[in-house]
C-alpha cells in the first residue's frame, strides 16, 4: 500500500506559438530576481549600495550557468561529451548544482576583485538573497521532476505514473526536498540577522547548513554518476560544509552588520 502523500504533476507550460514557456526555466528567473532584490534590499539597510547586488547578479548569472553546465557535462554525462563534443557549448542542455556553486563563486572574486571591495561585508545580504532564491528555483525541478529518488513511501514521496515504467510508483523527488531545506534555511538566516551577527556568519551558516542534508539527499537518488561511491554533489557538499564552518568561525573577528549603516538590519 502506498502512503505517497503528493500526487504526480505535469510541468506547467505556455505556448506561445514561436516559443514554449515551462515552469522550470519560470521559477528559475523569478527566483534569481527575487534573490537580487532581496539581497540589495539587505545592503541597503546596512549602509552598503544596494546596486552592487544588481551588479554582481549578472555575473554570477553568467558564472552560475557556465560552471553548472561544464561540470554536468565533465562528470555526469562525459560519454555524451566524448560523442558530441559540441555538447560543452551548449550550456542550456544539463546542469549541476555545484557546478552552479563553483561557477558563481569564481564569478565572485573577479567581481569583487575588479571592485576593490571586501567580499565578506556584502556576503551576508547576499546570502539572504541566496536562500528564498533557491528554494523557488527548486520548486521548479519539483514540477519539472528532473531531481528522482529512490522508491519510498515517506509522506513526501511523489507517486509518479505508471507510464514512467520503472521509475513509476512512489518516490522521493529531491528537488521538492532541496526546496523546503533551502525555506527553513531561510527563515534561520532571516531570525539570525535580526540580531546584526559579524560579517560571515549567515553565509557561513547557509553553506554548512545546506551542505550537510545535501550530502545525505544524494543517497536517495534513483540512479545518478558516482565516483568512488559518492556523487560529484556529494564531494562538493562536503567542500562547502568545510568552507561554511571556516568562514562561520572566521566571522568572529569581523565587524557586524549594519555597524557602518545608516539604518539597522532588524527594521528589514
Amino acid at each position: 500500500m502506498s502512503f505517497a502523500l503528493i500526487p504526480y504533476l505535469e510541468q506547467p507550460s505556455l505556448d506561445l506559438g514561436f516559443a514554449e514557456i515551462h515552469a522550470w526555466g519560470t521559477l528559475v528567473a523569478i527566483g534569481f530576481l527575487f534573490g537580487t532584490w532581496y539581497a540589495a534590499r539587505w545592503m541597503t539597510r546596512n549602509g552598503l549600495d544596494g546596486e552592487t547586488a544588481y551588479d554582481y547578479g549578472m555575473w554570477v548569472f553568467i558564472g552560475g550557468f557556465t560552471g553548472a553546465h561544464l561540470i554536468h557535462a565533465l562528470f555526469y554525462e562525459p560519454h555524451r561529451l566524448a560523442e558530441d563534443p559540441l555538447f560543452l557549448f551548449r550550456i542550456w542542455e544539463g546542469v549541476s548544482s555545484f557546478g552552479g556553486f563553483l561557477g558563481a563563486a569564481v564569478a565572485t572574486m573577479i567581481f569583487f576583485r575588479i571592485r576593490g571591495t571586501r567580499f565578506v561585508e556584502h556576503a551576508d545580504p547576499l546570502a539572504l538573497g541566496m536562500a528564498p532564491g533557491w528554494a523557488i528555483g527548486r520548486i521548479g525541478c519539483f514540477f519539472a521532476h528532473d531531481h528522482i529518488g529512490a522508491k519510498s513511501d515517506f509522506l513526501l514521496a511523489v507517486d509518479f505514473p505508471a507510464s514512467w515504467g520503472p521509475l513509476g510508483g512512489p518516490r522521493h523527488d529531491l528537488g521538492l526536498y532541496d526546496s523546503i531545506l533551502s525555506w527553513i534555511l531561510f527563515a534561520v538566516l532571516v531570525i539570525l540577522a535580526r540580531n546584526r551577527p559579524r560579517h560571515g556568519l549567515l553565509t557561513g551558516v547557509l553553506c554548512a547548513g545546506y551542505a550537510a542534508p545535501r550530502f545525505f539527499f544524494d543517497f536517495l537518488r534513483a540512479t545518478d554518476a558516482t565516483y568512488l561511491g559518492l556523487t560529484p554533489a556529494q564531494y562538493g557538499s562536503i567542500v562547502l560544509f568545510v568552507f561554511g564552518v571556516v568562514v562561520a568561525w572566521r566571522s568572529r573577528g569581523e565587524g557586524r552588520a549594519g555597524e557602518s549603516g545608516t539604518r539597522d538590519a532588524a527594521e528589514a
